[in-house]
């Protein structure tokens, strides 16, 4: 009886013994990126299963594990690893037309934060006049919404200038209560008329707000002038000031993405155009004009190679419109690099909101060719 007790005794001392040999401790691998933190699992003979979902986290970093950090399981056991895909992206509700406390509960609710602007308009005091994005867009979660809430007062109807002498059309602003800019530009309408306007009639704007001209000087040449009018009383100023122009910047021979930069940096408005070429894809071949100087946000028309084997080609979707990171991440789904650029601008609604895109909406270019977007910033 003796001999059996050591004999069980000891059977049972070598199962305890032996037995943490199939235990493991599960580490930590939240932070790390997905190949890092799979290595870190397999090491202690543990399984990996990923799941990617919307987080704060950098795309492909670790948020979430289960079973936690310092949990000792079997080994060979599965620990699910959540991989950031990046922030989310929600549909921004359509709050024009509502109180402004209700606008905000909504976006709210959808999980955004709003600014506020008091404007002049026709729809009654407290209510949303416009919204920039706009409803119906996809926006990250968290960006900020501006509202434009009508102050009750009446605003100022634009009138139709164009076709219009210079002299009549700065009267009938004035009468108005609008100002004028004036800037004389090249034209096959006659001298002295007005060939342009922004804002477009019909925009309804504050009184005192400012109203842009653009003159005929004819098909000639000269310098552009830029012409600010004030009325105060039955009193009229006009200040006159030489537009800017500069030299145009040789962008040919380098990446696209080093040539727009320097042509939005001197103020000319770059105009994108994918072409075949056995130059190396995405190198400017080409740009009009080359050389001399231009007016500031001229065009300069760029060639850019497709490479001597280019990739399918995709359709450039459209982006303007839509917020600096909603634009990318559309861009960035249909297949394209992006690159960001700023224009300035004096309507606070177009901060961080798409003015223009190049190549243009519609273009067929190769995947991973760089579509540029410029986005609004305040002068």
């Amino acid at each position: 009886m003796l001999l059996l007790v050591l004999v069980v005794g000891g059977l049972l001392l070598w199962f305890f013994l032996t037995r943490g040999d199939d235990k493991t401790t599960v580490p930590k691998v939240v932070g790390l990126q997905e190949t890092a933190a799979t290595k870190q699992l397999e090491d202690k003979h543990l399984k990996a299963l990923p799941n990617t979902g919307p987080s704060s986290q950098p795309v492909g970093v670790v948020f979430a594990q289960k079973p936690g950090a310092g949990v000792q399981v079997d080994k060979g056991q599965t620990v699910t690893i959540s991989i950031s895909a990046g922030p989310a992206h929600k549909t921004v509700p359509n709050v024009t037309g509502l109180k402004l406390d209700q606008a905000q509960q909504q976006l709210q609710a959808a999980g955004f934060t709003s600014s506020v602007k008091h404007v002049a308009s026709s729809r009654p005091k407290g209510i949303v006049a416009s919204q920039a994005p706009v409803g119906g867009v996809t926006a990250v979660a968290g960006t900020t919404v501006q509202l434009l809430v009508s102050n009750g007062k009446k605003p100022v109807v634009v009138p139709s200038l164009v076709g219009q002498t210079q002299g009549a059309a700065v009267s009938q602003l004035t009468k108005l209560g609008l100002k004028s800019q004036l800037q004389n530009v090249s034209s096959s309408q006659p001298v002295g008329l007005v060939v342009a306007q922004k804002p477009k009639a019909g925009t309804e704007v504050d009184k005192g707000s400012t109203v842009v001209l653009n003159i005929s000087r004819g098909a000639g040449g000269g310098t552009t002038t830029v012409h600010t009018t004030t009325t105060t009383g039955s009193t009229t100023t006009v200040t006159k000031a030489a537009a800017a122009t500069s030299r145009v910047p040789r962008v040919q021979g380098l990446a696209v993405t080093a040539g727009l930069r320097r042509l939005n940096l001197r103020g000319f408005h770059p105009v994108v155009r994918y072409v075949n070429s056995s130059e190396p894809a995405g190198r400017i071949v080409s740009q009009s004009p080359s050389s001399g100087t231009a007016h500031s946000a001229s065009p300069v028309h760029v060639n850019v190679s497709n490479g001597p084997n280019p990739a399918a080609p995709a359709t450039v979707p459209k982006v303007v419109g839509q917020n600096q990171a909603s634009a990318a991440s559309a861009l960035k789904d249909a297949g394209f690099k992006v690159l960001v650029l700023f224009r300035k601008t004096t309507d606070q609604t177009k901060n961080g909101v798409v003015v223009e895109q190049q190549p243009v909406a519609g273009s067929s270019i190769p995947r991973g060719s760089y579509v540029a977007i410029f986005a609004g910033r305040s002068a």
